[in-house]
């Protein structure tokens, strides 16, 4: 069997402008001639990478939030979703409210929108990459003052949520205080924002339930990621391969290390394993 890939995004596939490498259309064209799979595993909710998916040419699942929800961008299946009750992502959104001391950005992740009571920093930066793209494939934000209403007024489930400050011991106590009540996930996704998901659901669970979809051996696939929500999938991969930026945890459990996220190096370990075929 071929190999297969799997590939986290910000800090891995992109470049610290976000930014695709120029050339990543042509490999996938290349990827797809060989009947090789390559699929995004991104904490982000899918709709907020569908410009990369759709300039790539892709037209497989996209394992987002995490793991927690795995849809076709191009047909709209979803392969798997689990969510968090009404009553869940109610506990967690009191929890925030009680302990927050005003530092922290406060995200809601649907099919539908990524939700938030302002436009926060990481927002407002979204909205500035994303300013020259057409309307209808930037990230959906729904700003709001009354979120668990609107939720339930859009009839939305909720797959994540992710908090963000510079004071790491108050977000993970929100997220210790949420745990005692219900089980959750959590990990921090990059510096500072900190990641909720519902019971059971990771990365590693993504890749697990694609390569079941598809019919794959997960000891073929090749898992590339840079940061601590990247762990369960680089436990479970065949191989296991982190660029040369990622977090030093992350290096230490690779099985090989390549070059930073800025020299576009997933895109040319995936182009050299293409030509090692063709030769």
């Amino acid at each position: 069997m071929s190999k297969w890939f799997v590939t986290d995004m910000d800090g891995t596939f992109l470049n610290d402008n976000r930014e695709i490498s120029p050339r990543s259309k042509d490999v996938m064209n290349k990827l797809q001639s060989n009947n090789i799979k390559f699929f995004i595993a991104t904490g982000r909710v899918d709709l907020a990478i569908r410009s990369y998916y759709n300039l790539m040419g892709l037209d497989d699942a996209v394992i987002s939030c995490n793991g927690s929800f795995i849809r076709n961008l191009k047909t709209g299946e979803i392969i798997y979703e689990k969510y968090f009750s009404e009553e869940e992502i109610t506990y967690i959104y009191e929890k925030y409210m009680e302990l927050t001391d005003g530092s922290i950005e406060f995200h809601i992740y649907s099919a539908n929108y990524i939700y938030s009571d302002t436009l926060s920093f990481s927002l407002a930066r979204i909205r500035r990459v994303e300013e020259n793209l057409p309307d209808n494939i930037k990230t959906p934000m729904h700003i709001t003052k009354d979120i668990l209403g609107d939720i339930k007024k859009n009839n939305d489930r909720i797959y994540k949520v992710m908090i963000s400050s510079k004071n790491h011991d108050l977000l993970r106590k929100i997220a210790s205080e949420v745990n005692k009540k219900f089980r959750i996930e959590s990990t921090f996704s990059a510096t500072n924002f900190f990641d909720i998901m519902p019971a059971g659901c990771g990365k590693g669970e993504g890749i697990k339930r694609v390569a079941e979809y598809y019919g794959m051996d997960i000891k073929d696939s090749v898992v590339f990621g840079d940061n601590f929500n990247d762990i369960d999938m680089l436990k479970v991969a065949g191989t296991s391969i982190c660029p040369s930026n990622a977090k030093e945890e992350i290096k230490k459990m690779c099985d090989e290390i390549i070059g930073n996220n800025n020299d576009f190096s997933v895109l040319n370990y995936i182009e050299n394993y293409i030509n090692s075929l063709e030769n």
